[in-house]
């Protein structure tokens, strides 16, 4: 490759990558070097990842994976490691951190309580890091609509501690949010109690199928809210597949990404078999949407 190619690819890059990140202070790691726009959660290999970090990553790398995203994140350390040495690691094999999930119980209302610490400290090690998301990815309390509310509330909190620090905050869903409590669903009352300039959905397709959700229907009625995508699959009746095998309308929805403000792509896969072949499927089917593309 000559200088004038080098210099073209670059700048074709950076643009493609300014728009992905056009949204004010939610930039998805992308640079120059960067292959694709697809992520992966770690969680998708829990049970190989604390016993060969090193190995793990390659792999992932391998298949193509450009980012990844933690998990059981406790403020601290991630599988006992602070995230600036797993962002570390996962840069050696050219693989960006995007952020992590994480979560606390319900929260005293006073922001000053030392029980907010756990924020705080959140976001100074994503900073650190060089990540950009930080994900709750459990409910601290359901029992109530008027818990569900002050939940909302909360969460608003925690993404002005967020903003603060230039990150963004952003919730995941899992099945039980699409049931109702009170005769309102869950994530509607999630989503309509909580500030879009402050809180993003991250919606994990599969659970959003078991839960009885209606994928489109969410995505029009509450236009860019749902900035972040968990890539997953789940056949009613069956249960979770491999990408494209399920009852998620893949080929629709990447049809509308952009109309969407479809930001954040991320792969978890919770079925059994070998963790890297499907992993490796996966990725390969969701090559074949020019939005996960640089």
């Amino acid at each position: 490759m000559n200088r004038r190619e080098f210099i073209n690819k670059s700048m074709a890059a950076a643009a493609a990558c300014y728009a992905a990140t056009a949204l004010p202070a939610f930039a998805s790691a992308c640079t120059a070097a960067s292959r694709n726009r697809i992520g992966i959660q770690l969680y998708s290999i829990n049970k190989l990842l604390p016993n060969d970090a090193t190995g793990c990553l390659k792999k992932l790398a391998d298949i193509g994976y450009a980012r990844a995203e933690a998990y059981g994140f406790n403020g601290s350390t991630f599988l006992n490691k602070p995230l600036k040495e797993w962002a570390n690691m996962m840069k050696d094999v050219g693989i960006q951190l995007s952020g992590t999930h994480c979560g606390t119980p319900l929260l005293p209302e006073d922001i000053n309580a030392t029980e907010w610490d756990y924020w705080r400290k959140s976001t100074a090690a994503m900073n650190e890091a060089g990540g950009q998301l930080l994900v709750q990815s459990f409910l601290p309390s359901d029992k109530s609509l008027d818990d569900l509310k002050r939940i909302a509330e909360q969460f608003n909190k925690i993404g002005t501690l967020c903003r603060e620090a230039g990150l963004r905050f952003g919730y995941h869903n899992h099945h039980a949010e699409f049931h109702q409590v009170e005769g309102e669903t869950i994530i509607d009352v999630l989503l309509k109690n909580t500030d879009p300039e402050l809180v993003f959905f991250q919606i994990d397709l599969g659970h959003a199928v078991n839960g009885g959700g209606d994928i489109l229907a969410y995505m029009k009625n509450y236009p860019k809210r749902f900035l972040s995508w968990h890539a997953s699959d789940f056949k009613k009746g069956e249960g979770y597949k491999e990408l494209g095998k399920g009852d998620v309308p893949y080929a629709q929805l990447f049809a509308q990404a952009n109309e969407l403000g479809l930001i954040d792509l991320t792969v978890e896969q919770e079925t059994g078999g070998d963790v890297f072949a499907v992993l490796k499927n996966n990725f390969e089917y969701l090559s074949q949407y020019p939005w996960t593309k640089i």
